[in-house]
C-alpha cells in the first residue's frame, strides 16, 4: 500500500486522538463549538475532520466495535456501542439528556417563552432559571428518577459534558444544536401522542 492509499497519512493524529477521546466519553461533537472567550459559535475543527474522511472514521470504529453516526437534524456525529454491553449504557445516557432537555422545554413553555430562545446563547437560560426548577418538586422527584443524585447542578453537567448544552456565564447558559434536535424529537413524538 502506497502513501496515497493509505488514510491515515492524510489524517492529524492530535486530531484523531481527540475525537476518539470526546466520542468515547459520550461527547457528540457539533458543527459548532461555543468559544466563551469570544462569547460566540464558531465552527469545529473535529467535525470538518469527521465531514472530510467520513469513510476512514466510519471504518475505523466498525473495528473497534463502535457505528459512527451522523444526526442530519442537529449536525452532530457520535458513536454507538454495537456491543450488547454499551447497550444499556447509551440507552441511559440518552435518557438522562432526554429527561433534562424536556423538563427545561417545559419549564420554559410554562413561563410562556419561546422555545427558540434556549438555543440562541445570548438568550438562553440562566440562574433564575435554574432556581425556579430545583424549587419544582415534580421536576425533582423526575430528576432523582433519572437519577441525577444532585438534581439541577447533575443535569446541568451532564447536558454541558456532552455538549448538549453551553455554558456561556457562570450562571448562562443554552441549549446547542444537538439539544435542540433531541428537544424538538421529543416534542415531536408528544404531539403525535
Amino acid at each position: 500500500m502506497n502513501n496515497k492509499e493509505n488514510s491515515f497519512n492524510s489524517i492529524d493524529a492530535s486530531q484523531s486522538i481527540e475525537i476518539y477521546r470526546q466520542l468515547t466519553q459520550g461527547k457528540v461533537i457539533l458543527k459548532k463549538n461555543y468559544n466563551e472567550l469570544r462569547n460566540e459559535l464558531e465552527e469545529n475543527s473535529l467535525y470538518t475532520v469527521l465531514f472530510k474522511h467520513w469513510k476512514h472514521f466510519s471504518s475505523l470504529y466498525q473495528h473497534i466495535g463502535y457505528k459512527l453516526e451522523f444526526h442530519d437534524a442537529g449536525n452532530f456525529y457520535y458513536l454507538r456501542d454495537v456491543s450488547d454491553t454499551g447497550i444499556d449504557e447509551a440507552d441511559n445516557n440518552a435518557f438522562k439528556i432526554q429527561v433534562a432537555l424536556l423538563l427545561i422545554g417545559r419549564y420554559f413553555s410554562r413561563t410562556g417563552r419561546n422555545l427558540e430562545l434556549l438555543f440562541i446563547p445570548d438568550a438562553g437560560f440562566d440562574e433564575k432559571d435554574i432556581e425556579e426548577l430545583k424549587n419544582d418538586n415534580e421536576y425533582s422527584e423526575i430528576l432523582k428518577t433519572a437519577r441525577f443524585n444532585r438534581g439541577w447542578d447533575d443535569a446541568l453537567e451532564f447536558l454541558i459534558k456532552r455538549n448538549f448544552a453551553f455554558r456561556t456565564s457562570p450562571t448562562s447558559y443554552f441549549i446547542s444544536d444537538a439539544g435542540k434536535a433531541f428537544l424538538e424529537q421529543l416534542i415531536e413524538m408528544y404531539e403525535s401522542n
